[in-house]
Formats: C-alpha cells, structure tokens, sequence
C-alpha cells in the first residue's frame, strides 16, 4: 500500500503556478478597478485590492503574492485613468505581497503571524505610495492621502486574513500552487 501523496508533474504545476498568477492579477485589478471610492481631496481612490494581495500572501506565497499584486494593481492604474501610478503600484504592491507571503510563509494558518504579515505589507504600501506620491502630487496631497491609505490597508487586513483562513481549510491542495 503506497501512502505516499500523488505529486503534480514539475511542468503542470508550473503551469498552475502560472495560471494562479494570472488569475489572482485578474481579481487584484477588478477589486482595484470596481468597487473604488474617489477621494478628490487626495486626488485618487481607495479599493479593495489590498484584499487580493493579502489573501495571495497568505495562501499562494511571496512570489505569486509580488507577481499577483504587482500585475493587478499597475494595470489598474492603467485601465482606470492612473497610469502615471502604474510604475509605483507595481512597485509598492508587489513589494507588499513579497513580505506579507515571506513573513507567513514558516507558518501558514497562523492568525497573529498573519495579522503581523498584513502590518508589515500596510506599513510597505502607505510608505511606498507617500514615496510614489512626493514625485507625482507633492507634499500636500500626499500627506491627505495617508489616512485613506491606511483604511485601505486595514480593509484588506480585515477581509483578507479570514478569507485566507477559509480558503485554506475548505480547499488545502491550495497549498501545492504556492510560490
């Protein structure tokens, strides 16, 4: 009797690995584009793709998290009439899925270490957007869009954690795309 788990083929998984990625883009940029709140005294929105790059994080790992994340949100910016953000988006949000996948990586399913992943991704995100935001707006707008930054941040946290914690217990083959 052989006890032993099936294994995917090196280049199906990569295949999979691929179409995650892909698809998880997808979903960043939809909640980037569609359920968007225009902030004019910041001279931008808030969204919900924070969410998708925390449940990517936390479910696919730190590299489908960067690529996901970074993908999605940058062309975002470009469908949505932002495009001098897409360079920074890429940037920040990929950076973002990069830690909080790294930092939960030892220990999947782990609420506080989660919830620390989401801190360090918020933190990568609100301060790479003041960077981003000091070339392109200046001083004054971008220091208005930091409250709405965090929320944003928070959002994702919130939603994203449990959600990743659902998806993980209802389907733990998820475990086999990470990154």
């Amino acid at each position: 009797m052989n006890n032993q788990k099936p294994t995917t083929p090196p280049a199906r998984s990569t295949a999979l690995r691929i179409a995650a990625v892909a698809v998880l883009a997808a979903v960043t940029a939809v909640l980037t584009l569609i359920p968007k709140i225009q902030i004019p005294s910041a001279q931008g929105y808030i969204h919900l793709g924070d969410v998708a790059v925390v449940f990517a994080g936390l479910v696919f790992g730190p590299f489908t998290a960067m690529l996901a994340g970074g993908l999605g949100t940058a062309a975002a910016d470009l469908l949505g009439g932002y495009a001098q953000w897409a360079p920074i988006s890429f940037v920040v949000h990929g950076l973002q899925g990069l830690a909080i996948g790294l930092l939960a990586r030892p220990r999947p399913g782990n609420v506080p270490l989660a919830i620390a992943a989401a801190v360090l991704g918020s933190v990568i995100m609100v301060a790479g957007y003041f960077l981003g935001g000091l070339v392109i707006e200046g001083f004054g707008a971008t220091l208005r869009s930091v409250p709405l930054n965090l929320v944003q941040a928070a959002a994702g946290a919130v939603l994203g954690i449990p959600l990743s914690i659902a998806v993980r217990a209802a389907y733990p083959p998820v475990q086999d795309l990470s990154w």
